[in-house]
């Protein structure tokens, strides 16, 4: 068993946007500790769409092995949510409820990065290595076709699923941010943002993020 590395803050994680990118990434396995950092307050210059849980939407696990809350996806659907969870997409964030041990759904031509949102940890295997996700904000970044499976040894948890298209220019990053960000999840309470709500901003915005900040751009 071997511990996650550790990550200095703010951290950023750039998807693969060429094809120099995409051979420094390949499909190596990534995982990172959230370390405690010093809080930051502050508001952004513009105000973001503001997300709540009631608005996101509840699709099953591609495996059928559970359910995930979808929050945004690029480009959005349309289509109802029986078709959503199908439809192609360049990328996609949801709030996964891990209610039992078991593989998690593969996505072919995506990189995977996913977050623990709650309380309980989780044990993610990949390959021959365990990999702990203890503290909210305690992430794994994979490629989307690698097999994991999941153990959770203090019960039910959750994890934030971000899913970013092959080839597709987006930074993942976790803490304050140095750019315009287009998307934020709180996985704890900002004073702009309750725990649990996301922000889109359209067009980007540089705004004041705080540790516990999971964002986009």
């Amino acid at each position: 068993m071997t511990a996650p590395q550790r990550a200095l803050q703010p951290t950023e994680y750039v998807a693969a946007d060429d094809g120099a990118a995409a051979a420094r990434l390949g499909g190596g396995v990534r995982s990172w500790r959230a370390l405690p950092g010093p809080g930051r307050s502050g508001y952004t210059s513009r105000m973001p769409r503001i997300l709540a849980p009631a608005e996101f939407r509840t699709q099953p696990w591609k495996n059928g092995g559970g359910v995930t809350h979808e929050i945004v996806r690029w480009p959005d659907s349309e289509a109802s949510e029986a078709s959503a969870a199908s439809a192609a997409y360049d990328v996609r964030v949801s709030l996964a409820e891990d209610r039992a041990p078991g593989p998690f759904s593969r996505f072919p031509g995506y990189r995977r990065w996913s977050f623990l949102a709650a309380g309980a940890p989780i044990s993610l295997t990949v390959g021959d290595v365990v990999h702990e996700l203890v503290a909210v904000g305690d992430h794994l970044e994979v490629g989307g076709d690698v097999a994991i499976a999941c153990a959770l040894p203090a019960g039910p948890t959750r994890l934030l699923n971000i899913l970013v298209r092959e080839g597709v220019s987006v930074r993942v990053g976790h803490g304050p941010s140095p750019l315009a960000v287009r998307f934020v999840f709180a996985l704890a309470a900002m004073p702009w943002l309750p725990e649990g709500h996301a922000a889109v901003f359209d067009p980007p915005e540089h705004a004041t993020l705080e540790r516990h900040a999971v964002w986009l751009a």
